[in-house]
């Protein structure tokens, strides 16, 4: 025995979205104007979206006000019937919905036809209704509907959805929704039997947590199809020896070419009997119904796709059945055989003809179809005397009346025989009259009560929301080297989480290619960020970000290239020739976030405030006359130093022209003030530059401008001093010698110094350079606040 599949899940509520919700905005306890809304996980879909043959106007609408159509991901239709389609135009050009709209190739071809003669019906009709669309409200609505084929699979945000056959009608598709991982199976109208030229509806063979299935005759079973069809030639060949007028109520396209089939083939056997009866077709779409259905014969069944390579004809090529589009070329009287337009004699050609005929008994009138309930058709069948005319009053009706159904729908047996087969937990019974399916849900609650099949069975009115709650935890499967070892309790596995078809699986990157057809792929990823100043401002703003970095550096003709490399991940090159800096990483989360940095630190270097104040000049063991034409150039020994000018302009800094040479004690003093006054109110600076005095809270501490040393009686405020010291030379540094720390000037050395460059000086002053100056000139700290400390 098979398990038992339970209904109910007792798993506790405690996320919203693992609630699917099913909720009719139409054909909830009724016929007509099906419109089914899905929601789960965050995922809406809308399936079909009709109109009501027995209403007019926006009250044959569905419930569309009940959801926001903003919020709606896919419009899925089944079939071009009115009632399951004739409303998307209006929800596509009327209303804010901006999802994505799907048919099977012949529905899409159909629809338009009939979508067409709809707004033609309901523009010339008594009534006091108008169409909801234009015909240019229609083109632009079918432009955006998409194609689907029978049996593919689509997915769309995460939602994957598959049609399959559905019998019914040509083109007419049952849905496979799928959304993480719970499958819902929408009929729609379907027939389980193989009639003239349609397949029957197939079972997708795969399991189903909910099915949504119509209910449309209950328990109702109709007779055999045999017999059917020698009852409807039976009925005809009465009303046509009775020299009546035979008239049969049809929807332009659908059932009307299966019955169409059945005519031609009765009179080809019978044109001796038949021969001076005609038999027409009136409608509008007509002639443009046949040839789409000559269209689309590769996707109608195997007996009409022999039939044709057998013949060589199109079964669709009518000889006995003559296609009009005016009422005028019907006689008055018989005998004759008419099918027209539309199909619940609410209006148009079958309402007048009926009008027409209904006063004398030799004439018939042959219902073929569903009625749906508040229409002429149904009302007609319930042995009315009186038939209301479309110019008011009454008419007499003396007209014969039979029903014979050729209805393409399911009836109670094969609606529970499908069910059975699919077997799924849950079932929501649509597209039915009250009574009727809740006859059907009775039959289903009770026939399987003691089964192995346990079933809950759901019919919700229109906008009352059937709620489901799936909850299922995500297994991943380990494979590969990954899977070589069984990891203990608490231990941590590393690898690439793959999700395919709500499946996941678990890998090592070495194995993906091997268990999931994906290989890893190494991005490398270069961007180019506009700079025109030095690059020892550049390394400057990015030592102080990032700490000393590697720098590399090459010449060429064109001039110098340095790349320096951060966290050995971020290459960033800067050639003296380019106004931009090149960063190259190889991309990834950690190098991203890293280049992100980078490319921030060179965008701020410019327009940084400091950066005019930091780059002022640098103490060196030689002159530097010109520069590199970006304020500094590189020394022989490797170092980079910054002229006194402002950039590539040479403009002098604070007012001092020409370079300014000071000596790394001597600029560290130069800049201390603006730092310790940041922190402390009363700092002075001694009148010879010899110190710096600090005062704050009675206590003092002084920096000696030579060996940078500080002394102070107080402990705590020397130690708050002596770090601003040390971090004045940590900010300095990137534009002093690499190779050593800050020189601390002692009296011998300067003095050695001084003749060395008294020397060199004379020597320039032969070869005709201008002699530099003896002393080193005071730079003047503009008030602009310095870097932060600490940067």
């Amino acid at each position: 025995m098979a398990e038992k599949r339970k209904a109910e899940l007792v798993v506790p509520i405690e996320d919203e979205d693992d609630l699917l919700r099913i909720t009719p905005l139409g054909a909830g306890r009724e016929v007509g104007r099906s419109c089914i809304l899905l929601q789960y996980k965050g995922k809406t879909v809308m399936l079909d979206c009709g109109l009501h043959a027995g209403r007019e106007g926006m009250n044959s609408l569905p419930f569309l006000d009940s959801v926001d159509p903003e919020s709606v991901d896919l419009l899925l239709v089944t079939h071009f019937h009115i009632d399951h389609a004739a409303a998307v135009p209006y929800y596509l050009e009327k209303t804010t919905f901006r999802g994505r709209t799907f048919m099977t190739r012949p529905t899409k071809g159909v629809f338009r036809w009939l979508a067409t003669d709809y707004i033609r019906v309901t523009n010339t009709s008594n009534s006091d209704s108008s169409a909801l669309y234009t015909e240019a409200d229609l083109v632009r609505a079918h432009a955006k509907i998409e194609e689907i084929d029978v049996h593919q699979q689509v997915e769309v945000g995460g939602i994957k959805f598959t049609a399959y056959n559905a019998g019914h009608v040509l083109g007419a598709a049952m849905f496979l929704i799928e959304i993480a991982g719970v499958k819902v199976l929408y009929t729609g109208d379907y027939s389980r039997e193989e009639d003239r030229h349609l397949i029957p509806a197939e079972n997708p063979g795969v399991p189903v947590n909910v099915l949504i299935t119509e209910s449309t005759y209950g328990l109702h079973n109709h007779e055999p199809r045999v017999d059917r069809e020698k009852a409807l030639m039976k009925q005809v060949r009465d009303i046509v020896r009775r020299r009546g007028c035979c008239l049969l109520p049809v929807t332009a396209l659908g059932r009307t070419q299966e019955l169409l089939l059945i005519l031609e083939e009765h009179w080809r056997r019978h044109i001796s009997e038949l021969e001076g009866v005609p038999v027409f077709f009136i409608s509008a779409l007509g002639k443009t119904g046949t040839s789409l259905y000559k269209q689309y014969v590769m996707d109608m069944s195997q007996r009409i796709q022999r039939q044709l390579s057998r013949t060589g004809q199109n079964p669709f090529d009518f000889k006995y059945i003559k296609t009009r589009t005016r009422l005028s070329e019907v006689p008055d009287t018989g005998p004759c055989v008419v099918l027209a337009t539309p199909g619940m004699l609410q209006s148009g050609v079958s309402r007048q003809l009926l009008e027409r005929w209904a006063p004398r008994p030799e004439n018939g009138l042959i219902i073929t179809g569903y009625s749906v309930e508040n229409t002429l058709a149904r009302d007609i069948n319930n042995s009315m005397d009186d038939i209301p005319a479309l110019s008011g009053g009454k008419i007499a009706r003396r007209i014969v009346v039979s029903n014979i159904s050729f209805s393409a729908h399911v009836d109670g047996a094969q609606n529970c025989a499908f069910i059975d087969e699919i077997r799924a937990p849950f079932v929501v019974l649509v597209h039915g009259e009250e009574n009727t399916m809740m006859r059907l849900r009775a039959n289903i609650v009770d026939k399987y009560k003691t089964s192995d099949y346990e079933v809950s069975v759901h019919t919700p009115r229109n906008t009352q929301p059937v709620r489901l709650h799936f909850h299922g935890e995500k297994i991943a499967r380990v494979k590969g080297g990954l899977a070589c070892k069984v990891p203990a309790h608490g231990d941590a596995v590393s690898g690439i989480l793959v999700e395919k078809d709500f499946n996941y699986t678990l890998v090592d990157t070495a194995d993906l290619h091997e268990f999931t057809g994906l290989a890893p792929v190494v991005v490398e990823q270069q961007q180019q960020v506009p700079y025109s100043s030095s690059f020892s401002l550049l390394r400057l703003h990015l030592e102080q970000m990032f700490g000393e970095l590697a720098l590399t550096t090459e010449k060429s003709n064109s001039g110098i290239t340095h790349t320096l490399r951060v966290y050995d991940a971020v290459d960033i090159t800067h050639s003296s020739w380019k106004t931009y800096v090149e960063v190259e990483w190889v991309g990834d989360i950690m190098n991203d976030m890293a280049a992100d940095s980078v490319v921030a630190v060179i965008l701020n270097t410019e327009s940084s405030p400091a950066s005019v104040k930091i780059t002022q000049g640098r103490g060196c063991s030689h002159s530097h006359n010109g520069g590199d034409g970006d304020g500094g150039h590189e020394c022989d020994d490797g170092a980079m130093h910054v002229d006194g000018t402002d950039n590539a302009n040479g403009a002098a800094i604070d007012g001092v022209s020409g370079p300014v040479r000071t000596g790394a004690c001597a600029e560290v003093m130069a800049r201390l003030p603006l730092f310790l006054t940041q922190q402390f109110s009363h700092v002075e600076v001694a009148a010879d530059g010899s110190c710096v005095t600090v005062r704050h809270g009675g206590q003092t501490a002084a920096v000696d401008a030579h060996t940078l040393e500080v002394q102070s009686g107080s402990l705590e405020l020397k130690e708050r001093v002596a770090p601003l010291v040390a971090q004045v030379q940590r900010t300095l540094r990137p534009l002093s010698r690499r190779t050593t720390a800050l020189p601390e000037e002692q009296p011998a050395q300067a003095k050695d110094e001084e003749a060395a460059s008294e020397a060199g000086e004379s020597s320039d002053a032969e070869a005709g350079s201008e002699p530099e100056p003896d002393s080193e000139p005071e730079v003047e700290a503009e008030p602009t606040p310095p870097p932060t400390p600490g940067r």
